[in-house]
């Protein structure tokens, strides 16, 4: 495969778009066992052109085959498994309980597809970005549209001359192309859109989608600080977890630390960890470095971008501790990973998303001074991750910093963890993904009343007007009725039916009872009239639910010789 970009015409977009919205109407997608299949087809594909889309990373970001595997390949692989494990549960209509006051009624959530969805990728991961969320659509159910990153024609065109061979367009298809495509695919409309990247495209892609009321999911980044506390856990252990999570990628991760807050008592102890931990990765000097796994840049521009920064920080009082703009190489995309202790507030590496591997280091005192810090800046995280032996310290900066996600003592791997909810808050996004929670984001919970039509539960029309009824009885004992039943809980129909037919009982012969041992007062005697209408019309009701008419007059004229009203 060559890794020529080919644009997809605007009228196969359109194209595309007609098949999957006339497909969803089929109803075809709502079967199970169908959108199985889908994702078996998903493991089919990750597992038969394994090599040939490790090939396209390597080319477009410079990663190992061993890294395109195990950060996109298997873990997409992965998801579409779980999938197919946990459909059954994740689709299974859910029965809530009822209001009392509505009783007999079934209340109940439906789990069904929202339609034609649209996945938009990053140039960071490329494959699984696209197909996680694509896990997700055809999970619930959906159909899908993906446009992977134009920075990343070799992935693009994997994917573009691939997925034919498992998918119809009218499942799955993929639209290649720069801005002219998306705001193609932008002017339609869409039942979900699934966006990753930036927030300033998010922006774009959040104000288009709102002119044909689309909904939206924004995977945006931010910058997701690192606090090292006083209490920190085992040093060694602790740097090479923070080092292996700022290089994987080349830096290049929406929730890779972008800069440490080191409490100023482990400055010295931590800088030498992290080179130590450099080094034991990648080698010693930049040769072997550059030589070494590490992963390059997506394009020369944006290499020099990160060249540019670190001069930038350096003006304005940081001090390179390892690597360093010398040692960058931007026509070959190579940027070393750089430590830089204590830059300027006003630094870029401080105000802007570095998406790099540079990582600033900032001394604090307490760590309220850490948590002011970290509040100062503008934007709510994608991430947060605090190193501590103590709990309780991690809860108290958990409880003072909002952030999307948070980790204790690791980095990165929640994105891995599909059993909780990945997403942002704020100018880092908005909506969940991964595992079931994706699911969840595709999927329209449609809430569903059944109420039996039957006289006898109108209970003698109280909730109609006029509620002056019964001597004025009907409106108050309605409106105690809304305020004080309890919700009723989830059972069988048939059992709420006689338990609503066993209610109505208890509750006439309590009122019934009330009224029968003395004589009502005479500014009482309108309103125990009107109960005793009300009490005759429900005997009568349930009279001719249980036992037709010749029952129903016995029972209401028992019901008003015991409240002898008169």
């Amino acid at each position: 495969l060559s890794s020529t970009m080919s644009s997809t015409p605007s009228s196969t977009i359109v194209e595309y778009h007609t098949l999957q919205r006339a497909f969803f109407s089929s109803t075809k997608s709502r079967s199970i066992e169908w959108r199985k299949d889908q994702l078996r087809k998903i493991v089919s594909f990750c597992t038969e052109c394994n090599t040939v889309i490790a090939d396209a990373l390597t080319k477009d970001l410079g990663k190992t085959a061993f890294e395109g595997e195990v950060t996109e390949i298997e873990v997409t692989k992965l998801e579409a498994l779980e999938a197919i494990e946990c459909l059954d549960s994740w689709s299974a209509t859910e029965y809530v309980p009822a209001p009392g006051a509505l009783m007999p009624s079934f209340c109940e959530m439906r789990k069904e597809p929202r339609g034609v969805t649209l996945v938009i990728g990053p140039f960071n991961y490329p494959f699984s970005t696209g197909f996680g969320p694509a896990v997700s659509a055809l999970a619930a159910g959906n159909t899908c549209i993906i446009k992977p990153s134009e920075m990343c024609p070799a992935t693009d065109k994997v994917l573009r001359e691939c997925i034919p061979k498992y998918f119809k367009p009218e499942v799955l298809a993929v639209v290649s192309g720069a801005i002219p495509e998306t705001t193609k695919l932008m002017e339609l409309e869409w039942d979900m859109i699934f966006f990753t990247g930036s927030e300033r495209v998010g922006k774009i892609i959040a104000g288009a989608a709102a002119k044909t009321l689309s909904p939206v999911i924004l995977e945006l980044g931010g910058k997701s600080p690192l606090i090292i506390s006083k209490e920190m856990p085992e040093l060694q252990a602790m740097a090479n977890r923070i080092i292996w999570g700022k290089t994987i990628n080349a830096g290049q991760t929406c929730v890779a630390p972008d800069y440490v807050l080191v409490q100023e008592d482990n400055i010295e102890a931590v800088l030498e960890a992290f080179k130590i931990s450099l080094e034991s990765m990648f080698g010693r000097t930049n040769e072997q470095i550059k030589n070494s796994t590490f992963s390059r840049n997506v394009s020369v521009e944006h290499t020099k971008r990160l060249l540019s920064m670190i001069d930038d920080a350096k003006s304005h009082g940081g001090k390179v501790i390892a690597g360093g703009s010398e040692y960058g190489d931007a026509e070959a995309k190579y940027f070393p990973p750089t430590i830089i202790y204590n830059p300027g507030p006003k630094s870029k590496v401080l105000t802007e998303e570095i998406f790099g591997c540079i990582l600033p280091i900032i001394p604090y005192k307490t760590n309220g001074d850490a948590i002011r810090y970290v509040n100062s800046m503008r934007g709510t995280p994608l991430a947060l991750y605090v190193f501590t032996r103590i709990r309780e310290h991690f809860d108290f900066f958990m409880d003072a910093i909002p952030s999307g996600g948070a980790v204790h003592n690791d980095v990165l791997l929640h994105f891995a963890c599909s059993t909780i909810p990945f997403g942002g808050m704020g100018t880092s996004g908005y909506g969940k993904g991964h595992g079931k929670h994706g699911f969840d984001s595709f999927t329209h919970t449609r809430g569903v009343l059944s109420k039996p039509c039957k006289e006898i539960f109108e209970f003698g029309g109280i909730r109609y007007p006029p509620y002056d009824r019964y001597g004025g009885f009907s409106g108050p004992l309605f409106k105690f009725l809304v305020a004080k039943l309890p919700n009723i809980p989830v059972m069988h129909s048939t059992a709420l039916y006689y338990g609503a037919y066993a209610l109505g009982c208890f509750g006439t012969m309590y009122f019934v009872y009330t009224y029968s041992g003395a004589e009502p007062r005479e500014d009482a005697k309108s309103s125990v009239n009107g109960l005793t209408k009300f009490i005759g019309e429900l005997f009568v009701d349930l009279g001719k639910w249980i036992g037709g008419d010749a029952l129903a007059r016995s029972m209401a004229r028992q019901a008003a010789q015991t409240c002898r009203a008169e």
